[in-house]
């Protein structure tokens, strides 16, 4: 073990893997979106793409937050904090900005509505919306805490632990207290505008921090993942194998991915983890083929780098595709053609505005 890491700190530049992995994610969340934001009958294809994805999705991002605070040079508590409360601010911006994008094509397409209460229920929904950036902010006050009060590597790990075995036992617990249990209830979830409970991806970040103080010690890369991805393997395939004995082949299974998905449990949180390290060190072993890939391997790491700013315009995009399409949901191929669309239009608005806020910085 002494090959693969070092006492102190010597693996402290960007790791280029989990870059890769939260662009590539980029591309599967532009594909399943189009289905669910659009309220679109799923195929099979789309059914095991989400499928598979339950085991990674948010997890990628919030362990790799967690991550990350270790190597930023701007995770002192009050940074943190501010980019908490940021995040958050984040959401509910982007929840008009939804509200606007549903609002757009209602405009046009009023009086050829046969329903109008889709319309309404969305923008009952959106206006409350609790997502990935809501989360985020909370994550970001509670790392922000946990960096005051000094906890240690192994502190993270334990607290990570805790949180998973806790979270299901917490979620959805009523506070019958006016303001006060409002905001209980879209921290630890339970209504139907919350996608994503902040109790239970505080897990993924708190061990996302552990790993990052433990990666930083890292000599020997190729050797550490030599060791990682065969015990990650086990571990997702051991995952696999009792869920799918659980609840078999079908619909059953299905349900319990999307619901296990917002509301993982210790061994889903392990699983999902185990995915997570596999797939970066896969990535890792492939560094040199995705700098050969030109154009693929440079946009991949733009998703990464602008991933907040793509994740909320392309939901926009597609709200403002639906309604033109008077509300009504795609059908699997159309699906797929609106994904493509989305893509380009996300990316033609990200790096305009991108190019834009960069040249009035130079300015």
């Amino acid at each position: 073990m002494n090959r693969i890491f070092d006492n102190k700190p010597v693996n402290t530049s960007r790791q280029s893997e989990f870059d890769y992995l939260k662009g590539f994610f980029m591309v599967f969340i532009f594909l399943v979106h189009a289905y669910q934001a659009t309220l679109s009958n799923e195929d099979i294809v789309i059914r095991i793409i989400y499928g598979f994805a339950t085991l990674s999705g948010v997890a990628i991002f919030i362990f790799v937050m967690g991550m990350g605070t270790v190597y930023s040079k701007r995770s002192e508590p009050k940074s943190l904090a501010k980019s908490g409360i940021v995040m958050i601010a984040y959401q509910y911006l982007s929840n008009i900005a939804y509200l606007a994008a549903f609002t757009l094509p209602y405009l046009f397409v009023r009086n050829r509505l046969d329903d109008k209460q889709v319309y309404y229920d969305l923008l009952v929904e959106y206006l409350q919306f609790i997502n990935v950036f809501f989360i985020t902010g909370i994550i970001y006050l509670a790392l922000a805490l946990a960096k005051k009060l000094k906890l240690s590597p192994i502190g993270y790990a334990v607290v990570g632990l805790l949180l998973a075995i806790a979270a299901p036992f917490i979620y959805g617990r009523p506070v019958d207290v006016p303001v006060l249990g409002y905001i209980v209830k879209i921290i630890i979830g339970e209504d139907y505008f919350v996608t994503f409970a902040a109790v239970y991806f505080l897990s993924y970040a708190f061990l996302g921090v552990a790993f990052g103080y433990l990666l930083q010690r890292v000599k020997d890369k190729k050797a550490f993942y030599g060791i990682v991805m065969p015990a990650c393997a086990v571990i997702a395939l051991a995952w696999w194998i009792f869920t799918v004995m659980k609840y078999g082949i079908g619909d059953e299974l299905y349900s319990y991915l999307c619901v296990g998905y917002t509301q993982p449990d210790l061994f889903h949180v392990a699983a999902s983890i185990a995915h997570v390290l596999f797939f970066a060190g896969v990535l890792y072993l492939a560094d040199g083929a995705m700098k050969k890939s030109g154009v693929i391997g440079r946009q991949i790491l733009y998703y990464n780098r602008h991933i907040s700013k793509y994740y909320a315009i392309h939901i926009g995009v597609y709200f403002v595709i639906y309604g033109f399409h008077k509300y009504e949901g795609f059908s699997p191929l159309q699906c797929w053609i609106i994904t493509a669309v989305c893509m380009i239009v996300t990316d033609v608005i990200v790096k305009f505005y991108v190019g834009l806020t960069e040249s009035s910085h130079n300015t």
